[in-house]
């Protein structure tokens, strides 16, 4: 008997490791069986970090240490939060060498190395279900919650990584004639020529290419960039954009002009990130937040003086279910609502404060309930090619469970130690990726 079942639940791993199949819904829990009992969490969690990188926009894009992927993975397991997970780099030689009979020694080139360290920090996240609604909903709670706590879990590893891109200050290029950021406008929207014009700097930079090809001799360099849904609007509108898809393939229902799949152009893999809208709460993406005016819920305009400036929705009183209309959004800023732009110096969850109105000499004025807010207008591109950022994993995700009242009330979560974080060369510069700023108004009411 216990031969059989060591047997079956080697069959379940095997299953799971090879199919994805969902191994908790087809195991029969039984009280009395305390191998299955341990059994079936370790399924759960290893299928729970899996769920997660594969639903991840950066998951796809994971590697170990040479293998040239754009997020590296290191999985050197630690015991607590603070431990320090230690990456080595390496300069290349670019010194000259010795010729005819000159002497070596003494010139030798020297090798430049360093390390940058990620710091691993927990994570958690869990979910409360009483026995009232477990009793009343026709699905499975349990499994619910997996698939929601790994959607949640896929999210996050995602903004932690465009996060480190986006804020540790890479090299800056700006669209069209722009300067700076304050500077764009109308006429520096996302193009094909800003697509040339980042793939020409990471050529300069020395990125390491995503892939090389070679053709008769000629290497080209493949790289990657990745936009928002409003660029990727504006980049279909561009005529060479248009013309070069339309005859790279066939005209087929696999032209990428019809799918929407990602796009070649100039050795750029052209990747579009888009933000969603459920429920009513609007965010955006980390490329371009956005999010949506509220007043009192009852159409009332926002006034011309107001200093504190709602988001989102009515307010929520429980802490857990608080959406963060504004996580994208940086610290401090300028927003823009219709034609006027406002700075302010904090925010909460849902909520703009200490507005200045009528900023950068635009007029202040009354707003409807609903209205777009966005960062002034302005998007990030990102131009990447191997090794960008390093994902280091002290702890695998793992399931924890918790009881209240007298086992009424059920926590289910899930607990990991990770860190992730840019990569820097051995002169601390970020050779493999850089940022672009766009001007990206919305071109709808939507």
């Amino acid at each position: 008997m216990e031969y059989i079942k060591r047997w079956f639940l080697s069959l379940l791993n095997l299953l799971s490791d090879i199919t994805g199949t969902n191994v908790t819904s087809m195991v029969a829990m039984n009280d009395s069986d305390s191998d299955l009992d341990y059994n079936i969490p370790e399924i759960w969690e290893k299928r729970l970090r899996y769920d997660a990188s594969r639903k991840s926009f950066w998951g796809k894009m994971k590697g170990k240490e040479s293998s040239e992927k754009p997020i590296i993975e290191k999985t050197d397991f630690v015991n607590q939060a603070g431990d320090v997970i230690h990456i080595q780099v390496m300069s290349e030689l670019y010194g000259p060498g010795v010729t005819g009979e000159s002497t070596l020694r003494g010139n030798e080139d020297k090798l430049s190395t360093s390390q940058f360290n990620v710091t691993v920090d927990w994570l958690r996240k869990a979910v409360a279900v009483t026995k009232k609604v477990k009793k009343e909903v026709n699905f499975d709670t349990i499994q619910e919650t997996r698939m929601r706590l790994s959607n949640w879990l896929a999210r996050e590893l995602d903004r932690q990584t465009f996060s480190q891109l986006l804020d540790s200050t890479p090299d800056t290029l700006y669209a069209g004639n722009a300067t700076s950021s304050a500077t764009l406008g109308d006429d520096d929207t996302f193009t094909t020529q800003e697509l040339d014009a980042i793939k020409l700097a990471l050529d300069r930079k020395g990125a390491i290419p995503l892939s090389v090809e070679r053709d008769g001799g000629q290497e080209t360099y493949h790289y990657g960039v990745v936009i928002s849904e409003v660029d990727e609007y504006n980049l279909r509108g561009d005529d060479r954009w248009l013309d070069a898809v339309k005859q790279a393939e066939a005209r087929s229902s696999k032209n990428p002009i019809f799918t929407g799949r990602p796009v070649e152009w100039n050795g750029l893999l052209v990747y579009t990130l888009r933000g969603v809208k459920a429920a009513g709460c609007v965010q955006g993406t980390p490329l371009r937040p956005e999010c949506s005016l509220y007043t009192d819920g009852a159409g009332t305009a926002l006034t011309a003086d107001a200093t504190t400036i709602l988001v989102g929705g009515a307010a929520q009183t429980n802490t857990g279910q608080q959406k963060q209309y504004t996580q994208f959004f940086g610290s401090t800023g300028t927003i823009t609502i219709e034609s006027e732009e406002i700075s302010y110096t904090g925010k909460t969850y849902r909520s703009f404060t200490g507005c200045t109105r009528g900023a950068n000499s635009t007029t202040a004025t009354t707003h409807a309930e609903g209205s777009l807010i966005t960062q002034r207008n302005v998007s990030k591109i990102i131009g990447f090619g191997a090794e960008i950022c390093a994902f280091a994993w002290g702890q695998q995700p793992k399931r924890v469970e918790d009881t209240d009242d007298y086992g009424f009330i059920t926590g289910i979560g899930i607990e990991t130690l990770y860190g992730v974080k840019a990569i820097e060369d051995s002169a601390a510069n970020k050779p493999n990726y850089l940022v672009m700023e766009a001007y990206s108004k919305n071109p709808g009411t939507i």
